[in-house]
C-alpha cells in the first residue's frame, strides 16, 4: 500500500520541482532585461512637476512639504526606471542600469525635457518661503531633490555625450538663474561650462 501510493505521488513530487519560479524572481528577471524609453521616462517626471504651481503667500507648510515629497517621489521613480543607484553619492561615477531601447539622437529632446523640468523646480523652489526652507523636513526634501537631479543628469550624460553642456546652455539661453538650493546641480554644469559661462547660472561671473 505505502508502495502504491508513492507511485501515485511522483507525479505530485515532479510538478513542485518544475514548478515556475516566485513571482518576485520573474519580476526581477524581467526588469533586468526591460527596455527603457528615455524620451518617454523624463517626460513623464517633467508631466508630474510641470503640475504644480509656485507657492504663494498663502501657502502653508504642509502644502509645501507635500508638494515636495512628490516631486521627491517623481524623480526617484525617473532614476529607478533608468536604473540608477540612487544610494549613490554624487562624487561617486554613476552609470545606468537599465537596457536602453533604440532612440537615435535624442540628446536635443532629453536636454529640452529636463530643462523643463529644472525650469519648474527652480521656479517653485524660490516661491518657498525662506521659514520654511529651514524647516528640517523640507531641508532635507530640497536636499533630496537636488542630489537625485544630479544622479540622474550624471546617469544619462554616461549615455548621451555632451547633455549636460547642452542643458546648461540652454538654462543661459533663458537667463534661468538657478538657486542656490541645487548646489549639486550648480556645481555639475559649472564643472561642463566653466567659470565664466557657469557663474551666469548662480547669477554672477566667477
Amino acid at each position: 500500500m505505502r508502495f502504491t501510493s508513492l507511485l501515485f505521488a511522483l507525479p505530485l513530487i515532479g510538478s513542485v520541482f518544475s514548478a515556475p519560479a516566485p513571482i518576485n524572481e520573474v519580476n526581477e528577471i524581467a526588469l533586468a532585461k526591460r527596455d527603457v524609453d528615455v524620451v518617454q521616462t523624463v517626460q513623464e517626471l517633467a508631466n508630474t512637476v510641470h503640475g504644480f504651481q509656485p507657492f504663494t503667500s498663502a501657502s502653508t507648510e504642509i502644502e509645501v512639504e507635500a508638494t515636495l515629497e512628490i516631486i521627491v517621489g517623481a524623480l526617484e521613480k525617473c532614476g529607478n526606471t533608468l536604473g540608477i543607484d540612487l544610494s549613490l553619492n554624487i562624487d561617486a561615477n554613476v552609470v545606468i542600469g537599465a537596457v536602453f531601447a533604440p532612440h537615435g539622437n535624442i540628446k536635443q529632446e532629453v536636454a529640452d525635457i529636463l530643462v523643463k523640468v529644472l525650469v519648474d523646480i527652480n521656479v517653485i523652489v524660490k516661491s518657498i518661503k525662506p521659514e520654511f526652507k529651514n524647516k528640517p523636513k523640507c531641508k532635507a526634501l530640497l536636499a533630496r531633490i537636488d542630489i537625485v537631479i544630479g544622479l540622474v543628469l550624471k546617469g544619462l550624460s554616461t549615455i548621451i555625450s555632451g547633455l549636460l553642456f547642452l542643458v546648461g546652455t540652454l538654462l543661459i539661453s533663458l537667463g534661468v538663474v538657478l538657486n542656490g538650493v541645487l548646489a549639486i546641480v550648480l556645481k555639475l554644469l559649472l564643472g561642463v561650462l566653466g567659470s565664466l559661462l557657469g557663474g551666469l547660472l548662480c547669477g554672477c561671473i566667477l
